[in-house]
């Protein structure tokens, strides 16, 4: 560490002027002592206390300081993700002679890492349901593998989140690579920030050849509309049995519907596995997708899995106004009326032949004859508006004022903007301003290629949460209306990456007793380009458009949201039940007392109560929510819903749907996941080796230490030692003076 420093001085008077009154003072001092003082040692310390104090003072005035640059050198940051799930503590390797979590923490006091140690700053983040505080690698050697599920991916992401703007050399994924959240490993082929280096903690296969199949996870809408049909995924998984078919069958309300036989190779594997599901009737319809118990099989508990479907009516509508079509509305319009879950109603602002110079509203498709008109007895016929790109001319204030009255009783709000609604006479010059879930000045788009994701907050967003279709990577956009800046409450879904920065992409907020969506980019339909299988586009819309379709109860002046943060649980895994209660925006909001009642399979009835909780938003904002948590015991479906009394009116949410199964996924032995532990070593450059090996070429890795340049200040008059030496002199000549009895 190389150091120089340099005094300053910060006085504002003139030097000459502070040199001119030391003379001066010093002066008067002298006179004084000759003309009036004895010519004794009691003079002489006199002038002397007197002398050192003006000294003192003078040096006050000055301001002296000093200010020290030097340059330090500043390790990397090595970090280490450890999997604190119970699956750790076991071992599918029966050669091993340990479990998992031994070989982790053997790889974590290994040499290797101590050389580590010494050349980079290593921190541990251990992580089971979620990512936890990040402790030194001593303390990590003394945690134990006891958490209930593995949720890897997200454990990533938020990880990844937290370091953001930080120099990593690395990170080091000691996990055996099951999540039990996710549906597939497709996660895994992610790209990744920084090199990830991944420890096999044990090699892949089976304990032996008994046959062990387990449902891992089934996937279907929650919600569907009677009269329509859907298809329910069950990813069926195991190993052993010789690699003989075996069946899977579907029940519905009890009632078998369907079997479909299904084979896997002996050494292991997955398998997706597709029904049909009708819903001929509004209601609540169970599902159960399991397999037969077979011959020898000892792990039976995991061999079936339930889900609850709410079917709800279809009069579900939708209205998209658009001025002239451009090619993210034609791509939109087609994925809105391809939903069979809404009613859509599209009209297009064109310009009326009959009157030049005057546009009027031409109805979309097949829909000839209707006729529109902005005002608020049509708006109150639909659940959600969705706005194209529109300038402020477009709107009057009685159109403003009509949209506002539709979002503050419940109604949602898409703003699928445009040039034209975030350019220079946008919407921020109308009232509608008020309801924006950011504050941005107008300016143009930026254009180019820009990286987007999800962030922390989309991704755990009731209207994206445990979703497994939602891909994890998203399609770059090209173009970016930049500058916004989230207001407290709002939630920010994706963002795009500028050379300006971090922009928010995707914003949604609550208003009054509605919500409203806005989209900032004009090229969201590059993400219906995608190839693949994946295909982001119509999916985020479903997604979107189901978590914004307010129920009939929504519409009243009051709601409740209840949601859990998982839709399928085991027994003894804690349910937790979260909930927001919207009032009117000109009300305030008061200690109401929310209950919650969750019915379990045998109709038994439990009363919660719901405690006050804020939520943390994008933009520093809290929403005010409510939580509780359940801890199931017995398999099958729970139906939770919150309730409130507001001014003698009692106030209902719509029920809230969750699946309990009999074992945990975190239990259950399972071989490692050789692919997704792989692809994260592949996709992020990094490497997948043994421990030993690992261990090894951790001690190898080469660091890069960077350099800082630091500056520090030290002042040298604002301190106790010069405070006390001018209260010391002053009292010192004073004593003195007093004990020598002079004036």
């Amino acid at each position: 560490m190389m150091q120089t420093a340099e005094w300053i001085f910060e006085h504002t008077v003139s030097t000459a002027l502070l040199w001119a009154g030391l003379a001066v003072s010093v002066a008067v001092t002298v006179y004084a002592a000759w003309r009036y003082l004895p010519r004794n040692f009691t003079g002489a310390l006199v002038v002397v206390l007197r002398t050192l104090f003006i000294l003192a003072l003078f040096w006050v005035l000055l301001l002296p300081g000093k200010k020290s640059s030097f340059t330090e050198i500043v390790k990397s940051r090595f970090i280490v993700l450890l999997d604190t799930s119970a699956s750790m503590g076991q071992s599918a390797d029966p050669t091993a002679n340990r479990t998992r979590w031994e070989a982790a923490t053997a790889l974590l006091r290994s040499d290797g890492m101590k050389r580590l140690g010494s050349k980079s700053i290593v921190e541990v983040y251990p992580f089971g349901a979620d990512l936890l505080t990040p402790v030194d690698l001593e303390q990590s050697t003394k945690l134990n593998p006891d958490g209930k599920s593995t949720h890897l991916n997200l454990a990533l992401h938020r990880m990844f989140d937290r370091l953001r703007g930080q120099e990593v050399a690395g990170v080091l994924v000691l996990s055996d690579g099951v999540d039990t959240r996710e549906k597939n490993d497709n996660w895994s082929e992610s790209s990744w920030p920084v090199p990830m280096y991944v420890a096999e903690l044990e090699k892949p296969g089976i304990p032996d050849n008994k046959p062990d199949m387990r449902v891992d996870m089934v996937d279907t809408p929650l919600r569907a509309v009677a009269g329509w049909n859907t298809t329910l995924t069950a990813t069926i998984a195991g190993q052993g049995g010789n690699g003989e078919p075996f069946s899977v069958v579907l029940y519905k309300n009890g009632v078998e519907q369907e079997k479909v036989p299904v084979k896997l190779p002996p050494e292991g594997g997955s398998r997706d596995i597709q029904f049909k599901l009708e819903h001929p009737e509004v209601g609540t319809e169970n599902y159960t997708v399991k397999i037969p118990v077979l011959p020898d099989e000892a792990q039976t508990n995991d061999n079936e899995m339930v889900v609850a479907v709410d079917v709800l009516d279809a009069k579900n509508r939708v209205l998209f106004l658009e001025d002239q079509p451009r090619f993210e509305s034609k791509i939109f319009s087609r994925v809105l009326f391809a939903n069979k879950d809404i009613t859509t109603l599209a009209f297009f602002q064109l310009p009326d032949r009959n009157s030049p110079g005057e546009k009027k509203w031409i109805p979309y498709g097949d829909r000839q004859g209707l006729t529109f008109d902005l005002t608020v007895e049509q708006l109150r016929l639909n659940k959600i508006l969705i706005f194209g790109d529109f300038d402020s001319d477009a709107l009057t204030r009685e159109h403003c004022k009509a949209i506002l009255e539709f979002v503050e009783k419940g109604g949602s709000l898409i703003l699928l903007g445009g040039q034209k609604m975030w350019g220079e006479n946008g919407i921020t010059h109308t009232d509608l301003k008020q309801l924006l879930p950011f504050e941005r000045s107008d300016a143009p788009a930026l254009e180019g290629t820009f990286p987007v994701a999800w962030t922390a907050e989309g991704r755990a967003h009731p209207a994206l949460a445990n979703n497994p279709d939602l891909p994890t990577s998203l399609p770059p956009v090209l173009s970016v209306f930049a500058g916004a800046k989230p207001s407290a409450g709002a939630f920010t879904l994706v963002e795009a990456t500028t050379d300006s920065g971090t922009q928010p992409l995707l914003v949604s907020r609550v208003y009054g007793q509605g919500k409203v969506m806005v989209v900032l980019t004009d090229s969201l339909w590059r993400w219906s380009m995608q190839p693949g299988e994946e295909k982001p586009y119509p999916k985020f819309w479903r997604q979107i458009i189901q978590w914004m379709s307010p129920a009939g109860s929504e519409m009243d002046r009051y709601h409740l949201e209840l949601f859990t943060d998982a839709g399928t649980i085991a027994v003894g895994d804690p349910a937790i039940l979260q909930c927001r209660l919207v009032v009117p925006s000109d009300e305030t909001r008061k200690n109401w007392k929310v209950n919650c009642e969750v019915t379990t399979p045998g109709n038994r009835v439990v009363p919660l109560t719901m405690t006050g909780k804020t939520i943390q938003a994008a933009g520093g904002g809290e929403i005010p929510g409510y939580v509780t948590e359940f801890v199931p015991s017995e398999p099958g479906t729970y139906k939770a819903t919150a309730t409130v009394e507001i001014d003698g009116n009692r106030v209902v949410s719509t029920p809230c749907l969750f699946a309990v199964r009999s074992v945990s996924q975190e239990t259950v032995l399972k071989p490692i996941n050789e692919k997704a532990l792989r692809n994260l070593a592949r996709t992020s450059g990094g490497s997948y080796a043994s421990v030993d090996a690992m261990g090894a070429t951790l001690g190898e890795l080469t660091v890069r230490e960077k350099s800082e340049r630091k500056l520090e200040y030290r002042s040298l008059w604002q301190t106790p030692f010069m405070v006390a030496l001018l209260i010391g002199l002053l009292t010192a000549e004073w004593v003195f003076r007093k004990l020598r009895n002079m004036s």
